[in-house]
């Protein structure tokens, strides 16, 4: 019989080392992210496989890093005397599908199921026969960070209250601050039901157990026992903005029994993973990719139009948890522009949204509030990148005023809105005035000034489209010729010494040139202008060169802002070469393992990196590109457009018959779009967002393929033009 995509995912892919990813049960951009949490200290999403599990908790972010956030509203199962304390759990046969999670907690043996709906938690537990059991709600519960401070850089529980207003349901508000990107406020209310009745229910505050029917304060806990009830299925809504909403969420998603939910959540997911359908791949290649996609849509949460949003009533469905556009914007939401692109404009009118309400776009959305900036503004790119791929239902002309602001007035907190702009405009680069990062936000403030050139210039806006062309020319301010990577400068233009490309000189997040990379590393981020890179390393063989250096000296691993490297031999005439590379990145860093991803999911970042290389269809942020180097599957569909669309592209892969390892075709020898021979290792966005077929021949003998018609450098484009009407 036929495996369903679903089965598939292995959800514990990539939740240890600094990976970061949920073993729970969550659905395509929930709220509700219901996963085990284990005994403190803990990573960023609460899991470890080392350790023991303490609770099951509603609120996760996935993949990400940094300090803390959430993991609020937990459950755990007991036996023996009622208690307010719980110790954590050894686990046997842990296992977990797609919506679905499982494990026996020893050694008492209480099975703990788990599933979910968009906003529900739903458990099942099921207690050794004959014995009486307990649930401890915890509802101050929140992921603590080694080395973070509770209530800054991890979360704290700051107030709140639970209430028993049933045999059968507790209901309550928990708030809380900390955590990565901002430390302002926010609120959880949340309703439990449990489907059989509890015989006994205690409450207690920070003081101990209170005899009351509700409790207020920073530690709210209760415990419910279960006489002659061997298996208890508890419901738990989830709100940002009231218990009512909780309570509605239960009644409109949750329906029916365990089962029937875990069912629901299944088939959600098999129909969003219809997304892509690959045959002729390897088991492994296969689950990796399906369980990649999982992880594409696992944040940010939507949170619907006026309803799960606290701050004010517009009309336009917003998201949370956008953690954050600094990593997505590489690859995945350009992913998503092609598989899903109404979740696309939903995110980016929801940016438009926040920007109309608070004054600037936002590079990380968060609990409310924006977070900080880690480049620049990232949304630049990805509204560029949606008019040139031609994303209707956006005000393109109010997201260009927007993205103006950003390079033409100052910021009140530039921890959280705009630029450092004092430099950048005067001294035409970021000098070492410049608290932190200062190469690597001129970099990028550089590129997101050609972004707004070229949107300007898709709007007919002419005269600020050559503005912001020629303000993108910065970038090369802070090339040093001498060494050939970007370098910082002091205000008064000279070169700072010592300074050595290769390492940074504090950690990699607090360095006071380059942000979670080396000079070496960052060197290869000019997206507007790798022609001008080529040029300043001396040409294509020169490049070539210094690429190979890059990559058998171990400077790269798979890091957000390296992503696009092994891709840039394309630029230099050696899609074979890009072929290697891709596949040997590809071995390296993305394994069916609990540690399997090179570095922080972030947000769909890694996860698009593995799947638009598996299908051989790798984007270029901010711009309408796509490089191409052999799939890993023999055909390939993507379904295009909306989610009622029937927009069909199939990838189809041919190899060398003489050739009985069909991995050993590594080299695109032929290509063909829509019966038309393609000649380049690069396509544009329009030529393939009506459907047609692709179609490849591979080889396992290096080809010549592609290295003629190299990919446009839209600098190299418009000096061109500037030469040729001059």
């Amino acid at each position: 019989m036929e495996k369903a995509r679903i089965d598939y995912v292995d959800p514990f892919i990539g939740v240890d080392g600094e990976n970061n990813c949920l073993c729970g049960p969550y659905l395509p951009n929930s709220i509700v992210r219901l996963s085990p949490d284990t005994l403190p200290p803990q990573l960023s999403h609460g899991y470890d496989s080392q350790r023991p599990i303490v609770r099951f908790s509603h609120t996760h972010v996935s993949g990400t890093g940094g300090g803390g956030r959430y993991g609020n509203i937990g459950i755990t199962p007991f036996i023996g005397e009622m208690r307010l304390q719980v110790d954590g759990y050894e686990r046997e046969h842990e296992q977990a599908s797609a919506g679905y999670y499982y494990v026996r907690l020893m050694p008492e043996g209480i099975q703990a199921e788990l599933t979910s709906t968009a906003r529900t938690g739903c458990h099942r537990y099921t207690f050794p026969e004959g014995i009486s059991g307990h649930l401890w709600i915890d509802s101050s519960a929140v992921i603590q960070v080694e080395g973070d401070q509770p209530g800054a850089t991890t979360g704290l529980c700051i107030g709140g209250y639970l209430e028993k207003v049933s045999s059968t349901e507790l209901v309550g508000r928990s708030d809380f601050r900390g955590g990565w990107g901002h430390d302002y406020p926010y609120s959880i209310y949340f309703s439990i039901q449990c489907q059989q009745p509890f015989s006994a229910c205690i409450l207690a505050d920070h003081t101990g157990i209170r005899e009351h029917n509700v409790v207020d304060g920073k530690h709210c806990r209760a415990a419910v026992s279960f006489d002659d009830q061997q298996i208890v299925e508890v419901k738990v809504g989830i709100s940002y903005v009231s218990i009512g909403k909780a309570k509605a969420s239960i009644e409109r998603e949750a329906v029916g029994g365990f089962d029937d939910i875990r069912q629901q959540a299944g088939d959600v997911w098999e129909q969003k993973l219809s997304r892509i359908t690959v045959e002729g791949g390897s088991e492994q290649h296969t689950t990796l990719l399906y369980t990649l996609l999982t992880r594409l849509w696992c944040m940010p949460s939507d949170l619907g139009i006026d309803d799960e949003y606290h701050g004010w009533v517009s009309g336009v469905r917003q998201y949370t948890d956008l953690y954050a556009l600094w990593d997505s914007v590489r690859n995945a939401n350009s992913l998503l522009t092609l598989i899903d692109p109404e979740l696309e404009i939903g995110i980016l009118n929801s940016l438009l949204d926040i920007a109309n309400h608070i004054g600037w776009l936002p590079d990380a959305w968060i609990a409310g509030h924006s977070a900080m900036i880690q480049g620049g503004s990232s949304a630049d790119i990805l509204f560029n990148e949606a008019m040139l791929k031609g994303l209707p239902d956006l005000n393109y002309k109010i997201a260009l005023a927007q993205m103006r602001k950003n390079n033409e007035v100052y910021s009140p907190d530039t921890w959280m809105y705009g630029r450092y702009l004092e430099d950048y405009l005067s001294l035409g680069y970021l000098s070492t005035h410049v608290p932190k990062n200062a190469v690597s936000r001129h970099m990028e403030y550089s590129y997101q000034d050609w972004c707004i050139g070229s949107l300007a210039e898709s709007l007919g806006e002419l005269e600020i489209a050559e503005q912001y062309y020629q303000s993108s020319t910065k970038l090369w301010n802070l090339w040093n010729d001498e060494r050939r990577c970007f370098a910082p400068r002091l205000p008064d233009g000279r070169w700072v010494e010592p300074f050595d490309p290769a390492v940074c000189r504090t950690d990699s997040w607090n360095d006071p040139y380059f942000y979670e990379g080396t000079s070496w590393q960052w060197s290869f981020s000019t997206h507007h202008d790798f022609a001008g890179l080529i040029e300043r390393h001396g040409g294509n063989q020169a490049f070539v060169e210094h690429l190979n250096t890059f990559f058998d000296n171990g400077y790269y691993y798979s890091k957000e802002t390296m992503l696009h490297i092994p891709y840039l031999y394309i630029y230099a005439g050696r899609p074979d070469l890009a072929a290697e590379r891709v596949r040997e990145c590809m071995q390296t860093y993305f394994k069916v393992a609990r540690d399997g991803l090179g570095d922080n999911e972030d947000m769909g970042c890694q996860s698009a990196f593995f799947i638009c290389s598996a299908l051989g269809l790798y984007p270029l942020m901010g711009q309408d590109i796509y490089f191409l180097v052999p799939p890993v599957f023999d055909s390939i569909t993507l379904r295009l457009g909306t989610e009622s669309a029937q927009i069909f592209l199939n990838i189809v892969v041919e190899g060398d018959t003489n050739v009985s390892d069909r991995t050993q075709n590594r080299y695109i020898a032929e290509a063909w779009l829509n019966d038309r021979v393609l000649d380049r290792a690069w396509i544009r966005h329009h030529e393939i967002q009506h459907g047609g077929q692709l179609r490849l021949r591979l080889s396992r003998e290096r080809q010549s393929w592609g290295s003629s018609d190299l990919p446009p450098s839209p600098l190299q484009e418009w000096r061109n033009k500037k030469q040729t009407t001059a």
